[in-house]
């Protein structure tokens, strides 16, 4: 069934321009393609991949030879080009290294068990130091999950936390602080997709500025975030995860081979911080003053974004490398190699998605969903809507990389056109297009953090050791509590408010909400 659909989808590109069919149907065809085929198969790049051919087809009037050349010649290749793109794809190549070291390392195992030691209060203290190295592994969502979810679940059964409990924590802090973390495996993908969305903007686009921007606008992300900490305080409980009881402890030790210091992994995250700091304005041309605000920001605002990411986080490699301890099951060579090629699979995902970024170009994607829009739409309410789209886009899909790929590409053009249409200033343009910049990120990031087609949930049921499905129907009142009040901060935004205003509001009122429930429950 899925061959036959994929081939009728592309049978049907082939066809289509023969037919004359509305503008906007075929700008938006690939677009459709590439959702069908994610939703069937599963996998984002398929998807993605699907969507570039369609989109060739369209553009050659159904000319396979001239289409598949196209493909590589006119799209995948020139997505290869460019210091942005480049850097992106070694960033993430090193970044992944780096966190294959500091997963097989030890030192997150021993600081979690430090944390729990002696506490009063062993369930609370447990699942805040869940959080807080939740946080410490801020560098990349999946290996996020999976390293505190294994070292965590011996823990959680001697101190009679439910894995569903656990799960929750750990997916919860996986997904939304690699979204909102400035050096992370997400980073460069956002980073490179904020540029390419933009190159036609009437502003100097500057993404790392941009992304910075964004946070206060991507409430979800950090509702998230606040809600994880103020749950467990309160021990508020819905009873989709109440009803999972704790496990008997396993004669297993939560600590993988020989203990080693906490400060095998502080050192190098401090590295890696510190070294991307100093390397932007130390590769900025000019030099900028570091002793003045204006040189910072001139420093983050200029080119040198995709040189200090990879500089600093070289640095941050040979550090740890360097503290990486001798007598562990996995050789340093080996963690580093195992980590840089688990994100293999997503920069796959990433070229294939700056190529339909081309393909939508070359479309007028963004145009014809811009006048799609703006019959009955006020160009305010575009946030909401890109992040409701983003929300089930992700959750059908479980794809934050391809939700983001396909969605960011059509979104910032659309909202260009549709601002322009309207008349808006450039003045009020800018915060428009960085509410959209974090609905589509938040609204991404909900699937990865909650679909049961998502890797980053699967991978956080099974290293914390419960079922799939029983992490996903427990987890779903915390995701769907998050989203609400993330709409209510967009449609405070739609109002006239700055994003960080309303997504404060958003927070008051969602810490007002638990408080409640969690003397109900």
């Amino acid at each position: 069934m899925k061959i036959a659909i994929s081939i009728l989808l592309l049978g049907l590109s082939l066809v289509l321009p023969m037919f004359g069919p509305p503008a906007v149907l075929t700008a938006l065809w690939p677009a459709v393609c590439a959702l069908i085929l994610i939703i069937l198969t599963k996998h984002a790049a398929l998807g993605l991949a699907g969507g570039l051919v369609a989109g060739a087809l369209l553009i050659h009037h159904g000319e396979p030879a001239g289409a598949m050349r196209a493909v590589f010649a006119d799209y995948i290749f020139p997505a290869l080009d460019g210091s942005w793109h480049v850097g992106a794809i070694v960033f993430t190549l090193i970044l992944g290294a780096y966190a294959g070291l500091l997963e097989k390392s030890g030192g997150f195992d021993t600081l979690l068990t430090r944390l729990v030691a002696k506490a009063k209060d062993p369930q609370r203290r447990m699942l805040g130091g869940v959080y807080v190295i939740g946080l410490l592994c801020f560098f990349d969502g999946l290996a996020n999950s999976l390293l505190v979810g294994r070292i965590a679940r011996p823990l959680a059964d001697k101190t009679g936390v439910s894995r569903e409990r656990l799960a929750w924590v750990v997916d919860s802090t996986s997904s939304p602080v690699a979204c909102v973390a400035f050096i992370s495996t997400w980073i460069a993908t956002q980073l490179s997709l904020i540029k390419d969305g933009l190159k036609d903007a009437p502003f100097p686009v500057e993404p790392y500025s941009l992304f910075f921007q964004s946070i206060p606008a991507n409430p979800y992300c950090l509702l998230t975030l606040l809600l994880v900490p103020l749950a467990i305080f309160l021990n508020y409980q819905p009873r989709a995860m109440s009803r999972y009881l704790p496990r008997e402890p396993e004669d297993e030790d939560g600590i993988s081979g020989n203990a080693t210091a906490p400060m095998i992994v502080i050192l190098p995250l401090l590295a890696l911080v510190v070294g991307i700091f100093a390397a932007f304005p130390l590769l900025s041309d000019p030099i900028p003053d570091v002793l003045s605000v204006a040189g910072w920001q001139n420093a983050f605002g200029g080119d040198s974004g995709p040189y200090a990411l990879v500089a600093g986080s070289l640095l941050g490699l040979a550090v740890a490398w360097a503290m990486y301890p001798k007598g562990r099951g996995v050789t340093a060579n080996e963690a580093a190699y195992h980590g840089a090629a688990s994100l293999l699979p997503t920069l796959i995902i990433l070229v294939f998605a700056w190529a339909l970024g081309n393909v939508f170009t070359d479309l007028g994607a963004g145009e014809q969903l811009a006048k799609l829009l703006s019959t009955g739409f006020r160009v305010e309410w575009l946030p909401l809507a890109v992040f409701v789209a983003g929300l089930l886009m992700s959750f059908t899909t479980g794809s934050s990389w391809g939700t983001m790929g396909l969605l960011m590409p059509l979104a910032l053009p659309a909202t260009l056109a549709a601002a322009a249409a309207a008349g808006m200033p450039i003045e009020e343009m800018i915060p428009l297009t960085v509410a959209v910049i974090g609905a589509v990120f938040g609204g991404a990031t909900f699937g990865d953090h909650c679909s049961p087609f998502s890797d980053t949930t699967i991978v956080s049921a099974i290293a914390s050791g419960c079922e799939t499905t029983a992490h996903v129907h427990s987890q779903l009142p915390f995701a769907g509590l998050a989203a609400a009040f993330a709409a209510l901060s967009y449609s405070l935004m739609a109002g006239g408010m700055a994003a960080a205003f309303a997504t404060l509001i958003a927070a008051v009122g969602m810490c007002g909400t638990v408080k409640v429930l969690s003397v109900r429950t």
